[in-house]
């Protein structure tokens, strides 16, 4: 496979300057569970940063649109083999996250993810989601190189009843689970790889 042709089935972007490495985002707008959050004060969807930057970035907005376009139009067999091709191609640290916009949209969506996490068992994937129910469904095994980590979906909400998650928490309260200090270091995550770290149960992002 040529890189002009995995693109073709949706761009895996390496411009996520907080991460360091590689990233898939899709239209935030067309978050399933994010869009009723986001209509809903004191949910982190209600200031979703990423659609922000959809409206603020027409360039940015397309690329997105277009990612989520291409999952719907393509072969998930296709789709696969090109997200995995990208990442084993430009994924230089190891550690590759899902939707730094958007979320999963449906149980096969989650299913391609994971063939992707094994065609790739050098890389460590993270994937954040407020699709409970979609987790919930799926029901085959989680691919050990892949950890899904469920959002809570309240600000400074308590961790909810899975194994892995995350909240984000305000400035005038406490985080409940491991705090990222990106924005300590620049808003980098650097040496820190909480996120993909079983280790780490419960992860508590502070507020943008």
């Amino acid at each position: 496979m040529l890189v002009k042709d995995a693109k073709t089935f949706g761009v895996i972007s390496t411009k996520n300057t907080k991460m360091g490495s590689t990233t898939f985002a899709i239209d935030a707008f067309a978050c399933k569970v994010g869009s009723k959050l986001a209509k809903i004060e004191g949910t982190p969807c209600s200031t979703c940063y990423a659609r922000k930057i959809q409206k603020l970035r027409p360039s940015v907005d397309k690329g997105w649109k277009t990612n989520l376009a291409k999952w719907e139009q393509s072969d998930p067999k296709d789709w696969i083999k090109a997200m995995a091709f990208q990442i084993n191609r430009y994924c230089f640290d190891g550690f590759h996250r899902w939707f730094d916009s958007g979320d999963l949209q449906s149980v096969e969506m989650l299913d391609a993810i994971c063939q992707v996490a094994k065609a790739t068992p050098q890389i460590k994937h993270w994937l954040p989601t407020q699709e409970r129910d979609i987790v919930k469904k799926y029901s085959k095994e989680i691919p050990d190189n892949l950890i899904v980590r469920v959002s809570a979906s309240l600000l400074n909400g308590d961790k909810p009843n899975v194994k892995y998650a995350s909240q984000v928490f305000t400035k005038d309260s406490k985080p409940k689970g491991f705090e990222c200090m990106a924005r300590k270091r620049g808003n980098s995550c650097g040496f820190c790889k909480a996120c993909w770290d079983k280790a780490f149960d419960f992860i508590s992002y502070p507020k943008h």
